[in-house]
């Protein structure tokens, strides 16, 4: 069985043995059968808890060998004196693909730990048993409704593959979830992030790849599987552990290595990765990749209501290296016809005096206007600014989305909207699927950017494959 079987078997379970379940339910008991109940998880689960018959009508075994079948996966859940016992005992039963949630081992600050850790991962090796851990909170599924977090997890079938070496990536970001499948590798004792990789790279599923990395024990081994998953489907990293102090913090976290920052931004580029800053440019990046479509080059079109957000929007293109380009002359003419002789006519268009001065209707001024600037030769994308100030906006805004996808379908268009119904009006352009909408300008220009930059690099690597 290769690793990309033995992941499948974590991550798509139709089988688990689910060692140390406890018999409290409710509020507060962090019961992951409870969990997977209500979720609507569509394998078997067999609890092992030796102290009672059933929880949650469930009939229990007590103990791993009275298990009727041998399942694709066992998860533990026990206190760290009592992992190694349930390793040996998963392991004597025939499974093949393990789970530790428990903390307690890399992590500690103690010898014990370590000492223990270093038993499982011989039991692993000897056995030819994947284990997932410890100190994680497993996997999630959407697809399956299949968790394994002892948090209750929105999940939502999106595209998104997460790996992580936190749990918390788990809740989900606020503009987009990260559990379409995900898995957090913790403290990675021998199921690791490349591993992991090797997996996604193979799923059909997953379309774009989040990953939040702390540190790499094989740096080597993860640059050269992360740039051959890259040219297959976007990878964007948030790689953490900046500073010293957050480097020390990772070390107790997971045990992991940071690494020198500068040479992993160097290193994340050249393999393809999109490095992120912040959670709030991961959530941003990952809708794009879902979404739009590569620019064809840095060429940016900028249509406003209003001049000042107009020149606003146009410096932060500039900031993310996104040229606000000249209109070809008949661009120029076309515009010109729509507005007031006096107005100077340029790029951003700002196309409000064609409705307050003119008398066009403010809908059909903005879709001559943009679609003007969509068929200019030098657009690449376009930034539409917008204010929402009533929710009604929203369809006329999809409309429009619609029909520019639809006429130039290799051209993405964002928005920068603000004012008081933000969030009804974003809804209903992107329920389009082919149009987003940002709090901001540079949000907006930067998510552009990231997909300009992964076209470059599919591009560089299709002209050094030819030429070598």
């Amino acid at each position: 069985m290769t690793t990309p079987d033995q992941i499948r078997l974590i991550v798509e379970p139709r089988s688990f043995t689910a060692v140390g379940v406890s018999r409290r339910t409710g509020p507060g008991s962090y019961n992951l059968l409870e969990h997977l109940v209500r979720y609507g998880y569509k394998g078997h689960v067999y609890p092992v808890n030796p102290y009672t018959d059933e929880i949650l009508g469930i009939k229990t075994y007590p103990r791993v060998s009275a298990v009727p079948e041998v399942t694709d996966l066992a998860l533990i859940s026990l206190p760290r004196s009592s992992v190694v016992q349930a390793v040996k005992d998963c392991i004597e039963k025939g499974i093949k693909a393990i789970i530790i949630i428990s903390q307690g081992f890399a992590d500690a600050n103690d010898e014990e730990g370590r000492r223990m850790q270093d038993e499982i991962v011989a039991l692993a090796k000897s056995s030819g048993t994947r284990i997932l851990g410890p100190n994680t909170f497993g996997v999630a599924n959407a697809a399956l409704r299949f968790c394994t977090a002892y948090l209750p997890i929105p999940m939502e079938e999106n595209g998104v593959g997460t790996i992580s070496q936190t749990g918390a990536t788990f809740v989900g970001l606020n503009d987009i979830r990260l559990v379409g499948k995900a898995i957090d590798v913790g403290d990675a004792c021998d199921v690791d992030i490349v591993d992991c990789l090797e997996f996604f790279e193979q799923d059909d599923d997953t379309r774009v790849l989040a990953l939040h990395i702390e540190g790499m024990p094989d740096a080597k081994r993860f640059l050269e599987t992360v740039q051959r998953v890259a040219l297959k489907k976007p990878v964007v990293a948030l790689k953490t552990g900046r500073s010293g102090r957050s480097a020390q913090a990772v070390q107790s976290h997971t045990g992991a290595l940071a690494g020198r920052d500068e040479l992993w931004d160097v290193a994340l580029r050249e393999a393809g990765v999109v490095r992120v800053d912040d959670i709030e440019e991961l959530a941003d990046t990952l809708r794009a990749f879902l979404t739009l479509s590569a620019p064809g080059g840095n060429g940016i079109g900028v249509m406003t209501p209003t001049g000042g957000f107009g020149i606003i929007a146009a410096d932060a293109c500039s900031k993310f290296d996104m040229e606000v380009v000249e209109f070809t002359d008949g661009t120029m003419a076309g515009l010109r016809a729509l507005s007031p002789e006096w107005l100077g006519v340029g790029n951003p268009v700002d196309y409000f005096p064609g409705v307050s001065i003119m008398g066009h209707p403010r809908d059909e001024m903005e879709l001559a206007a943009m679609r003007l600037i969509m068929a200019d030769e030098r657009v690449d994308a376009v930034l539409g600014v917008m204010g929402a100030f009533g929710p009604e906006l929203g369809d006329d805004l999809a409309a429009m989305a619609r029909e520019m996808s639809r006429d130039f379908p290799d051209k993405p268009l964002v928005y920068f909207l603000y004012g008081p119904f933000f969030e009804q009006v974003r809804a209903k352009l992107e329920s389009v699927g082919t149009c987003l909408g940002f709090s901001s300008p540079e949000r907006a220009a930067r998510a552009l950017a990231h997909l300009l930059r992964r076209a470059a690099f599919l591009s560089r690597y299709e002209a050094s494959r030819k030429g070598g």
